[in-house]
């Protein structure tokens, strides 16, 4: 009876891992932070919050509107962002910001993308800048680079530090990247364009059982299991019967 036992003891061992596997199939990955993009936001006495957000896996994406003017900062042409499992992006189309009276910062286009990486397990972004440049009282004044590298920092005497292709990388590996980064000196203000952030996606796993519920599943391993088990005991009792 012991060694009877035994077998079936195995039997339900074996069928619990198998079952322990496809419920893990079954279930979704571990929530990771959601990847956005979205085309301006601001701190300081002039606040805003992101203007047209896409969100993936929740939200929507694409998100086109007409413009992402900030009033009193920023006035834009159409923008575009998007969000997608591994993907993100934003572009802003007739940038001009007032970072002070006297001082604007201008640019025919702006834009930001990520990634993540499924075969290396890395998340890479970049960004670009069209006709960018900062003039005071309208005159020449500095030129953004077209395809800065990341972090690049442009100063403006006694007016802002503006960080271009700003990137950082938090603790879970989620990377941000702006297109433009703007932190006016002497003040609280700061103004961000064309920003994408990705994670490091876990994708969700393929079901074993493709198109079967969850229940249906955990149904069809207790059927399994009871065959188990009884096939496991008609075949003592019958090497029992045959000694």
């Amino acid at each position: 009876m012991k060694r009877g036992m035994t077998g079936v003891a195995k039997i339900t061992g074996a069928l619990a891992l198998a079952g322990g596997m496809v419920l893990m199939a079954a279930l979704p990955a571990v929530a990771a932070a959601p990847n956005e993009g979205y085309a301006a936001s601001a701190t300081g006495l002039i606040g805003a919050s992101p203007i047209g957000l896409a969100t993936y896996p929740t939200g929507t994406s694409p998100v086109t509107l007409a413009h992402a003017n900030i009033s009193g900062l920023l006035t834009t042409g159409v923008v575009t962002d998007t969000a997608g499992p591994t993907t993100a992006s934003s572009t802003v189309a007739d940038v001009s910001a007032r970072l002070t009276r006297v001082t604007t910062l201008s640019a025919t286009a702006v834009a930001s993308s990520c990634s993540f990486n499924t075969t290396t397990g890395t998340v890479s972004g970049t960004a670009s800048i069209t006709d960018g440049a900062v003039r005071v009282l309208g005159l020449p004044g500095i030129t953004l680079a077209a395809n800065p590298a990341p972090n690049t920092t442009v100063s403006v005497p006694g007016i802002a530090t503006i960080t271009l292709n700003k990137q950082t990388t938090a603790s879970d590996g989620t990377l941000t990247v702006s297109a433009i980064y703007v932190s006016l000196l002497h003040r609280t203000q700061t103004l961000t364009l064309a920003t994408s952030v990705c994670n490091k996606a876990k994708l969700l796993p393929v079901p074993i059982l493709p198109g079967k519920s969850l229940p249906l599943t955990l149904g069809g391993l207790t059927v399994l299991l009871i065959g188990g088990v009884g096939y496991r005991m008609t075949r003592r009792n019958r090497l029992a019967a045959a000694a």
